[in-house]
């Protein structure tokens, strides 16, 4: 038995709403707060850099020319959690058009400098787990900065595998 790409789907869905409607409760004034970086140097430039990779990698499955979402406004919830509504509904689309072969179809494409071979199946995956990660990383910065993040992050609490 196996995670699918659908319950982490529904745990990253799961996420974004916490994170949507805790940025809504506590301030969206938030999303403006510096952080080290010198692309995504506040909050929400790096929510928009969770959203962002989603939809290259569809686009990059889908043989479409990168959009470039750096730079765009994250100050506002709905600029930042907009873009990722648009993003997921982009991924959305493309994993419940894909038939079950292409999932093993490899990938050649460009990371940056790097030159990158990956599977359908890995790289839909990836761009979830990029998510993942970022997620965490946002809760650190807003615990540093003296708020309590929303709870109930675990995937032990999740629905989504229900």
């Amino acid at each position: 038995m196996h995670i699918t790409i659908e319950e982490l789907l529904r745990y990253t869905d799961e996420e974004r709403a916490r994170w949507e409607n805790w940025f809504a409760e506590n301030s969206e004034d938030l999303l403006s707060t510096p952080i080290a970086g010198d692309r995504q140097n506040t909050i929400g430039s790096l929510i928009v850099h969770i959203f962002g990779p989603e939809l290259r990698a569809v686009q990059r499955l889908r043989g479409e020319v990168l959009t470039d979402y750096h730079g765009r406004p994250g100050t506002t919830l709905a600029e930042v959690f907009g873009f990722g509504i648009a993003t997921r509904q982009a991924l959305r689309g493309y994993i419940f058009q894909v038939s079950a072969s292409d999932w093993n179809r490899v990938v050649d494409f460009s990371l940056g400098p790097n030159h990158a071979r990956a599977t359908v199946r890995k790289i839909v995956t990836a761009s979830l787990i990029h998510e993942v990660r970022h997620w965490a990383q946002i809760a650190s910065l807003v615990r540093e900065r003296g708020f309590v993040p929303p709870e109930d992050h675990d995937l032990l609490t999740s629905a989504a595998l229900e």
